[in-house]
């Protein structure tokens, strides 16, 4: 069967952000998944599913059959050039016009000396570019999803916010402007092969976004380099060491620079942090007493 278009990385964070886009703008979707059943929950017979693993080139060759385009997309690991690499390869043998590829954060290609994932992104991008594939690549900063993850449940905790980055300024985007974008450069074959750079219309550093989460909250908050997130126990040596890269990088005010990218291609301003933090913060603000009597807000 024909199809528009098939994602990869479908039921992961950005996947499920895209696929309702595509869907909504009337597209015929095939996701490939190693999830089938969380597929089905999520978009039942909207969807065609293809069950497979980059791990398995065969069911990504599959999957790829009959397809007009592709979004790639795949978590960091140690064998994503290997995966990504074969499913261009995959896409390019099946016939497929245009890929879309999320790739690494644009300070981690321009050092890839100091960025393994930069590394790995900046050698599928340059493979496709090879391909002579018709293409469009997209690096975001740091997402907000991601980064402002433990910043949230340790307001919500009452706890101080960790400063993993220092006092370094960050320009952080949010999944659903990073989504928009997406679907604009898989469905616009106008967009310029040339990396779109994504990024907020803001650059912040944790004193600042303390500060927000503090006004939201309506009460005072701190930042402790000791507080610093761990990172989860699941994660393989490779993506601790690419954890390791971005803190680095970002320490450094890599992840500082701001781009019009978002306003150019949806018309509009990226999310603000305050907007994305008022949203996830907003129903820790049931108001109780402290042992003392006194007001406190979680």
């Amino acid at each position: 069967m024909a199809v528009d278009i098939l994602v990869t990385g479908a039921t992961g964070k950005l996947g499920k952000l895209v696929v309702p886009r595509l869907l909504e703008a009337g597209k015929t979707v095939r996701v490939l998944t190693r999830r089938p059943q969380e597929a089905v929950g999520l978009w039942g017979d909207k969807v065609e599913v293809a069950q497979g693993d980059f791990a398995d080139p065969e069911t990504v060759r599959k999957a790829a059959r009959g397809a007009q385009k592709l979004f790639l997309l795949s978590p960091i690991s140690e064998a994503l050039i290997t995966h990504q690499n074969a499913a261009i390869d995959a896409a390019k043998a099946a016939g497929v016009v245009r890929i879309f590829k999320i790739s690494g954060s644009d300070w981690t290609l321009r050092n890839a000396d100091r960025s393994i994932s930069g590394a790995a992104h900046a050698a599928v991008e340059e493979h496709l570019t090879a391909s002579s594939i018709a293409h469009a690549i997209l690096r975001p900063n740091a997402w907000m999803q991601v980064s402002f993850a433990p910043v949230i449940a340790a307001a919500i905790k009452g706890e101080d916010l960790p400063s993993r980055y220092g006092n370094a300024p960050v320009s952080y985007i949010d999944a659903q402007d990073i989504a928009d974008v997406a679907v604009r450069a898989l469905l616009d074959h106008s967009i310029s092969s040339d990396p779109l750079v994504l990024t907020g219309a803001e650059a912040l550093t944790s004193l600042e976004v303390a500060r927000i989460a503090a006004r939201i909250l309506q009460r005072p908050i701190g930042i402790s380099d000791a507080s610093s997130a761990a990172l989860p126990s699941h994660l393989d040596a490779f993506e601790r060491r690419a954890i390791d890269g971005f803190v680095d990088l970002i320490g450094a005010g890599l992840a500082a620079p701001v781009t019009q990218t978002v306003s150019r291609i949806t018309g509009r301003q990226p999310r603000a942090v305050e907007e994305f933090l008022r949203s996830h913060l907003r129903p820790a603000q049931t108001q109780t007493h402290g042992p003392k009597g006194e007001k406190t807000w979680h």
